[in-house]
C-alpha cells in the first residue's frame, strides 16, 4: 500500500509541474501518442465532453502494436484492436490509466459516476498505440451530436521509475465528426500535422541525451486503416549540421506504420552520427511520404540519472506545429 500512495505522489507531483490543462475539442478526437509498459511506463488519459452535445455512451478504441521486435524498434509492424464502450454524462470527465498500474485501469481521481468497466488496454509488456474516442450508443455505434468540438482531452505519457513526463493535447479534425482526420493542406481539419513538408529542430549532443521522435501518421479511417509514412532528416539538398557550421550530407530514410517512437541515430548513417555524437547540432524532420500522406510528430529529448544535468530530465514538444 505505501508503494501504491508513493507511485501516485510522483504522479500528482508530475501534473502539478507540467501546468494547467487546456481544451481541444470534437465529436472523435484522436490521442496520437499512447506508451505504456508496466509497472513503469504509464499513460495518463483524460476525456471531457461538453454538455451541449453529448450522448449517452462514449466508444474507446486503441490501436495498438508491441514497442520492439525481439530487440529491435517495430518501427514498420501493423497494429491491432481493443475497443470498447462505457457510460457517460452531460458535462463529464474521466481520467484513467491505458496501462492499467493506476487505478487498475478504473476511472481515477475519486470518479462517482459509473462506467461499467475499466479503461485500460488490457495488455501488458511493452505497446505503443493512439487511441480514438467518439460520441456513441449503448452498442458502440459511432453517433454525431450535430456539433464537431463537443470532445476534447489530454494525456500525460510517464515514465514511473525515472521520475519523468510529458504531456499533449487530444486532436480533431474539426471539418468531419468521423474517423478521419486529414491535414488542412490536404482538404481536413487538422491544422498542426506535417504534410509533404520539414521542420527544423536541434540535437543535444547524442551521447549525452537521448532524441527520439513519436510519429503516427494520420489520414482516413484510422480506427482500421495501418497507414505509413517515410521520414528523413535529409531532404537531398540539406543534410545534418553541427556546432561549427559544417554540414554533413547523406542517405537515409525510415519507415513508419501505424505509430512508432524513432530514434534520432536512426535517422543517419554511422559516419554522420559520429561526426556529432559529442556535440549536436540541428536538421530538418522531413515526411517523404509520397503523395498526400501527413503525420503527426512530437519530438521528446531526455536524459537519465546524469548528475550533470540534476539526475533525470526530459522535453518534448510537437514539432508537426505549423510553426516553423
Amino acid at each position: 500500500m505505501k508503494g501504491k500512495k508513493a507511485v501516485l505522489v510522483v504522479f500528482l507531483s508530475l501534473l502539478m509541474a507540467i501546468g494547467s490543462f487546456t481544451v481541444a475539442l470534437a465529436d472523435t478526437i484522436l490521442f496520437p501518442v499512447i506508451a505504456v509498459n508496466q509497472p513503469n511506463v504509464t499513460t495518463i488519459v483524460s476525456v471531457f465532453n461538453r454538455p451541449s452535445a453529448s450522448s449517452t455512451h462514449l466508444h474507446y478504441i486503441y490501436r495498438y502494436k508491441d514497442s520492439l521486435v525481439g530487440s529491435a524498434p517495430n518501427y514498420t509492424g501493423t497494429c491491432a484492436t481493443v475497443s470498447f464502450t462505457r457510460n457517460t454524462i452531460a458535462g463529464d470527465l474521466v481520467s484513467f490509466d491505458a496501462s492499467g498500474v493506476f487505478g487498475s485501469g478504473n476511472a481515477l481521481f475519486n470518479d462517482s459516476n459509473t462506467y461499467d468497466g475499466t479503461f485500460d488496454m488490457g495488455l501488458t509488456g511493452a505497446k505503443r498505440a493512439y487511441l480514438l474516442v467518439t460520441n456513441s450508443n449503448s452498442t458502440g455505434t459511432r453517433i454525431d451530436v450535430s456539433q464537431d468540438l463537443s470532445l476534447g482531452g489530454e494525456a500525460i505519457l510517464m515514465d514511473i521509475a525515472e521520475g519523468a513526463a510529458w504531456g499533449y493535447r487530444a486532436v480533431n479534425d474539426d471539418g468531419v465528426q468521423n474517423y478521419n482526420f486529414n491535414y488542412t493542406g490536404d482538404g481536413g481539419g487538422v491544422t498542426n500535422a506535417l504534410d509533404f513538408f520539414n521542420r527544423w529542430f536541434s540535437f543535444f549532443p547524442p551521447n549525452e541525451w537521448k532524441t527520439r521522435f513519436f510519429i503516427t501518421p494520420i489520414g482516413d479511417s484510422m480506427d482500421t486503416a495501418n497507414l505509413s509514412a517515410t521520414v528523413s532528416i535529409n531532404s537531398g539538398t540539406t543534410g545534418v549540421w553541427d556546432r561549427s557550421g559544417t554540414e554533413r550530407t547523406f542517405t537515409a530514410t525510415q519507415n513508419v506504420t501505424c505509430t512508432a517512437g524513432v530514434d534520432l541515430e536512426d535517422l543517419m548513417d554511422s559516419t554522420t552520427f559520429s561526426a556529432v555524437e559529442n556535440i549536436g547540432g540541428w536538421a530538418w524532420f522531413q515526411n517523404s511520404t509520397p503523395a498526400a500522406g501527413s503525420i503527426l510528430v512530437y519530438k521528446l529529448e531526455w536524459v537519465n540519472n546524469d548528475s550533470t544535468y540534476g539526475g533525470t530530465n526530459n522535453n518534448a514538444y510537437l514539432l508537426s506545429s505549423e510553426d516553423y
